[in-house]
């Protein structure tokens, strides 16, 4: 599909909508085939989804927090055995990244943005193979490829150039150490993060900014930096009419919304008014 296209698509739609893992909070658990598949039958333009690395050196699709959360342990504490083995147990059938891919290439009109929750202090290898996986399905021009870490996004960059990445950015840093919430370099890193600036260090092709860190009223400091300026913008999660007004206010591209079906309607209400 490639900017351009998406370009047009936007004017066209008002808003690009992607479905946050599939779907959140709904009668599906998030980051399964059921979810991706409610997301289509809702009408969303395409999907976002979590990749991690299990210990066995898989790729598999889950949020660490959700797993954290409902499991008591991240994807790289257990093989993809052991996780997909646990999640079955309570209904939930984690997929591999293959599975998904297969599930996108089947749909071309859509957009497949591929977090890499995984990062490392140079290589990333969860990155490096997600990359080369997307290519071997011949999905590129479908992908966006985003992360909060910077080196994630330079292996996504020096092995497969090609692929369009992503700066994700949020209000709050969430860390897996919540001892370094309190120390004085998260605070400095916050802010850091928050200015953007970390997007042009990685070389990314499009900012993903969190929908807080937007204001109707007027434009903050970077969206107001030159180099930064000239980034397409997408954000997440937009799950209300009110958001969606701010994203279109301040030009945003892509939106990700926790609950794609009624981001839909609105949108397609208020391009008809």
């Amino acid at each position: 599909m490639g900017l351009k296209s998406r370009e047009k698509q936007r004017q066209a739609k008002g808003l690009i909508i992607l479905g946050h893992r599939g779907v959140r909070n709904a009668d599906v658990p998030e980051n399964t085939m059921v979810a991706f598949q409610r997301a289509f039958e809702v009408g969303a333009d395409g999907i976002e989804i979590d990749v991690e690395s299990t210990k066995d050196g898989q790729l598999l699709v889950v949020n660490r927090w959700f797993l954290k959360k409902n499991f008591d342990f991240f994807p790289w504490e257990r093989t993809l055995d052991e996780i997909q083995s646990q999640g079955r147990a309570r209904g939930i059938l984690f997929p591999v990244f293959d599975e998904v891919c297969r599930f996108v290439k089947a749909r071309p009109g859509w957009i497949f943005n591929v977090e890499i929750k995984s990062s490392h202090r140079f290589l990333c290898r969860t990155a490096q193979k997600a990359a080369r996986r997307i290519v071997d399905f011949g999905i590129e021009d479908q992908v966006i490829v985003s992360s909060f870490d910077v080196n994630t996004l330079l292996t996504v960059k020096f092995f497969q150039a090609g692929l369009e990445t992503a700066y994700l950015f949020r209000k709050e840093d969430r860390v897996v150490d919540i001892d370094r919430k309190k120390s004085f370099w998260y605070k400095v890193n916050g802010m850091i993060n928050r200015s953007g600036i970390k997007a042009l260090i990685a070389g990314a092709d499009t900012l993903h900014p969190e929908i807080s860190l937007f204001r109707k009223d007027r434009k903050l400091p970077w969206q107001r930096n030159p180099l930064l300026a000239k980034k397409p913008v997408n954000t997440w999660s937009v799950d209300t009419e009110d958001d969606f007004d701010k994203a279109l206010v301040n030009g945003v591209d892509i939106i990700i919304s926790d609950n794609p079906g009624p981001m839909v309607a609105y949108g397609s209400a208020r391009l008809r008014g």
